[in-house]
């Protein structure tokens, strides 16, 4: 088993080492999107060991962005919150390495939390790579494959595999442009 990426290389993942203006982390962690990284890392830190420590990260993260996630997602490295206002990411979700969510978008159970139908808990699992338009929500126990785009305000309820592109309420999956049909 690999050892744990240190918060530094999950930032950097997370917000990028440096952007087009040669900005090095540490200046990139004072905007909306490098806060949002940097509070939630923590939370995700520190609350398995302290889940008091881990919640207040969490509100902390809500009231200076305006996103509601939760510390004990599973989130790969390089997240990227690009505008965090209204993200909604529950307990139990799953998210790859590379993601890229837009504002307003739930990622969440379709019933209770914690809630195990046929042996799986009732929350997404998001592959590596994955970028998500605003306002979509993708609820319930459903695979979303690496390299999925799902389009803005997308309701997404079932699988969606690797490569597609997911659009509509509900959403109906698609070939990407330039694929064969």
């Amino acid at each position: 088993m690999s050892a744990q990426p240190s918060l530094r290389q999950v930032l950097a993942a997370d917000v990028g080492a440096r952007d087009a203006r040669g900005l090095s982390l540490l200046p990139r962690l004072g905007t909306v999107r490098g806060m949002s990284s940097l509070l939630f890392r923590l939370a995700q830190r520190v609350g398995p060991r302290n889940a008091a420590l881990g919640h207040l990260l969490k509100t902390l993260l809500h009231v200076l962005t305006g996103a509601d996630v939760a510390w004990q997602a599973r989130v790969g490295p390089g997240l990227a919150l690009m505008h965090p206002t209204g993200v909604v990411i529950g307990p139990d979700v799953v998210i790859g390495a590379d993601c890229k969510i837009q504002q307003g978008v739930t990622l969440g159970a379709g019933t209770a939390r914690g809630l195990v139908r046929d042996g799986r808990v009732d929350s997404p699992v998001i592959g590596d790579g994955v970028s998500i338009g605003s306002g979509a929500k993708v609820i319930g126990p459903v695979d979303i494959g690496d390299g999925v785009r799902i389009g803005a305000n997308a309701v997404v309820v079932k699988d969606v595999p690797a490569g597609s592109v997911a659009v509509g309420v509900p959403a109906v999956v698609r070939a990407p442009r330039g694929s064969a049909t």
